[in-house]
């Protein structure tokens, strides 16, 4: 083979690869509700950020241990006293009529070297904030458990609006069909003289609204599916299939009631509580302040003196000590007892806070769970009504085509059907969007997870 020959091949075998690749890259990535949290839970850039807030907790945990620490530090000079200062002895000091004599001490080259150890004994606030590090990391993984009971949520909630987007889609192009199919019909009726010019108009009139809907809810179904890509954590590039639709338009809803409502098992109860004991230990941390702290200390170094640049470190003169450290502050200006008060009152208002969201929270509840009754009793309603609807337009359907009923009659019995689907649709949808508030408002959206 000549060496174009070759060339070639592997130019095309290239675009080959190059085409495959893409196809790969392009292939829509299919999901059902659970796989679809489940990825959302992995993949969204908050779970980043979820991380981030359990490793500041750990370095707060860090921080507040380190006060108990043995704190070690250094320090070294090195001192030119160009010009030394003087001290006076006053005249006489050395005997009658001595003159005053102006004396300077110390060298000009001085140096320092020295190491110190602190190590507390006793700090009742600094004891207070150790105990704040198992509230602060609770409250840190209760923040991660609420941030994934959000996005199990909201990637639901936007799930269930494309699968009734869909459903409506279907059945709007289903009504197209019949109205092109009626078109033709009453097209060919009225040029053999038996239907109106006019009740073609119609029908063309009711197609093109059937056509608009066709583009709204088109443009509705784009939105949601690019809500839930975005919940999830794709790009709004990819494409995305859902793979379970018949399950949840299939499904009858269970008519098992729902557990009582438990603010106090609910993630938003728990931080409250957690966050209202992080009040309680600043309150007690500042109240603490005004106990005396205790600590011990050891220190060595060396200090050199010349009057010569290069003999300052030669010889040095080394030095040490150990001793113990009283500190007590007596008065701060009303500053401690201002903070103690502040921090009495984010006591108070949390607490107050608690009650307040208990009976919001309680209120959500109660109306969702109102919500999802009264839409369970009319699902299967609906959905009779919609087999109904479904049989009466196609007896009239059949009975317009020989003649027996007007196209009025027909164009009744398609709206009374369309609206018979929109009810059915809408129905369910409202059923799954209360349901999600329920489990929301109970705080039960992981459990809601985990029997997907």
């Amino acid at each position: 083979m000549s060496m174009q020959l070759k060339l070639i091949s592997v130019f095309i075998a290239s675009l080959s690869l190059g085409t495959t690749a893409v196809k790969a890259q392009t292939a829509p990535k299919t999901f059902t509700l659970k796989e679809c949290i489940q990825y959302g839970l992995e993949h969204h850039p908050s779970v980043e950020i979820f991380a981030n807030n359990m490793e500041r907790a750990n370095q707060v945990a860090r921080e507040a241990l380190s006060t108990y620490l043995p704190q070690v530090s250094a320090s070294a000079g090195l001192d030119d006293n160009i010009k030394l200062q003087q001290t006076i002895i006053p005249a006489g000091t050395f005997g009658p009529g001595t003159p005053e004599q102006r004396v300077s001490f110390g060298t000009q080259y001085n140096s320092s070297m020295m190491v110190r150890l602190d190590q507390k004994i006793y700090d009742q606030s600094a004891l207070v904030g150790i105990k704040a590090n198992t509230p602060n990391k609770e409250y840190a993984q209760l923040q991660v458990a609420q941030s994934k009971e959000t996005l199990i949520y909201n990637v639901a909630g936007a799930y269930y609006q494309i699968i009734v987007a869909q459903k409506q889609l279907t059945l709007l192009q289903s009504n197209k069909a019949r109205f092109e199919q009626i078109l033709k019909v009453t097209k060919l009726q009225a040029e053999q003289g038996v239907a109106k010019k006019v009740d073609v108009k119609q029908v063309q009139v009711n197609l093109n609204n059937v056509l608009s809907q066709i583009s709204t809810t088109q443009n509705t179904l784009d939105m949601a599916l690019n809500t839930l890509k975005n919940n999830i954590g794709l790009n709004m590039s990819d494409s995305i299939v859902l793979s379970d639709t018949n399950r949840w338009l299939n499904a009858t809803p269970s008519l098992e009631p729902y557990p009582d409502f438990d603010y106090a098992s609910t993630l938003d109860a728990r931080l409250q509580t957690v966050k209202m004991d992080l009040y309680d230990l600043q309150r007690k941390s500042i109240k603490a302040q005004a106990l005396p702290t205790l600590s011990l200390y050891a220190q060595y170094g060396a200090s050199g003196f010349a009057q010569e640049f290069g003999d300052v470190y030669n010889p040095l003169f080394d030095y040490s000590a150990v001793g113990l450290k009283l500190s007590w502050n007596l008065f701060t200006g009303f500053r401690r007892d201002a903070q103690y008060k502040e921090s009495v009152i984010d006591l108070k208002n949390a607490q107050v806070n608690y009650r307040i969201n208990e009976a919001s929270q309680n209120l959500q509840y109660q109306n969702a769970e109102a919500q999802s009754s009264e839409a369970r009793t009319t699902i299967m309603t609906n959905k009779e009504n919609m087999a109904l609807a479904r049989e009466v337009y196609d007896n009239t359907t059949l009975q317009y085509k020989q003649g027996v009923a007007s196209l009025s009659d027909l164009l009744n019995a398609e709206l009374s059907y369309k609206e018979a689907q929109n009810n059915y649709i809408n129905s369910l949808l409202q059923y799954y969007i209360a349901d999600l508030a329920v489990q929301k408002a109970n705080g039960t959206l992981q459990q809601y997870f985990n029997k997907l």
